[in-house]
C-alpha cells in the first residue's frame, strides 16, 4: 500500500515534478538577452542553473552579475526546489 499523507494524498502526488524557474534580468545583463523575463527548465541548484544558463546564452560568460533567488542575494551554491524566481543582477555600487 502506498504511503498516505495525513490528508489522504498519496506520497507520489506530494513529490510532483519540479516547476520551471522564472528568470528576470536587469541592466546590462538584460541587454545581452532576447527577453528580460523568461522561463528556464528546473535545476537542482544555482551552480547547475548558471552552467546551463551559460550554455544557452554564452554571451553572459563575459559579464559579471549576481544572482538573487526569491529576492535574496546568493553567493554560493544554493539548492533549488523548483518554481523560484531568479534575478540576474548587474554589478551595483553606491552609498
Amino acid at each position: 500500500m502506498e504511503y498516505q499523507h495525513k490528508r489522504g494524498t498519496p506520497k507520489s502526488r506530494i513529490r510532483n515534478k519540479m516547476e520551471t524557474l522564472k528568470v528576470k534580468a536587469f541592466g546590462m545583463v538584460a541587454e545581452k538577452l532576447p527577453e528580460q523575463e523568461f522561463a528556464f527548465p528546473p535545476q537542482t541548484d544555482t551552480a547547475a542553473f548558471l552552467a546551463n544558463l551559460y550554455l544557452e546564452y554564452p554571451e553572459l560568460k563575459d559579464i559579471k552579475f549576481s544572482l538573487a533567488v526569491d529576492r535574496k542575494l546568493v553567493n554560493e551554491k544554493t539548492a533549488l526546489q523548483g518554481g523560484e524566481e531568479i534575478a540576474l543582477l548587474p554589478p551595483f555600487s553606491g552609498g
